[in-house]
């Protein structure tokens, strides 16, 4: 009788041993492939997205040329201006 307890202790002792080995490999396995797939991610965004500085630099670029369009079009409407008030 003693000898059957530890016989079915065992087995489910190496049962449980088993199954948790399994679980952990199986999450350890996910975690590795998340890490992989986090780190891909992290160099597509560097790659890929532009820096704040860059797109600062961009946006004055953007706004000086819009700047100089408006004072080109406000130059031509004194131009304009001028030219209907002479007789």
């Amino acid at each position: 009788m003693d000898n059957t307890v530890l016989y079915i202790g065992g087995a489910v002792a190496t049962a449980v041993g088993t199954v948790a080995w399994w679980t952990f490999r199986s999450i350890h396995g996910r975690v590795e492939a998340n890490e992989k797939d986090l780190a891909a991610f992290k160099l597509h965004c560097a790659e890929t997205y532009v820096t704040s500085s860059a797109l600062e630099k961009a946006i004055d670029r953007f706004s000086e040329s819009i700047n100089a369009v408006f004072d080109k079009l406000n130059r031509i409407d004194e131009k304009l201006d001028r030219k209907v008030d002479k007789p």
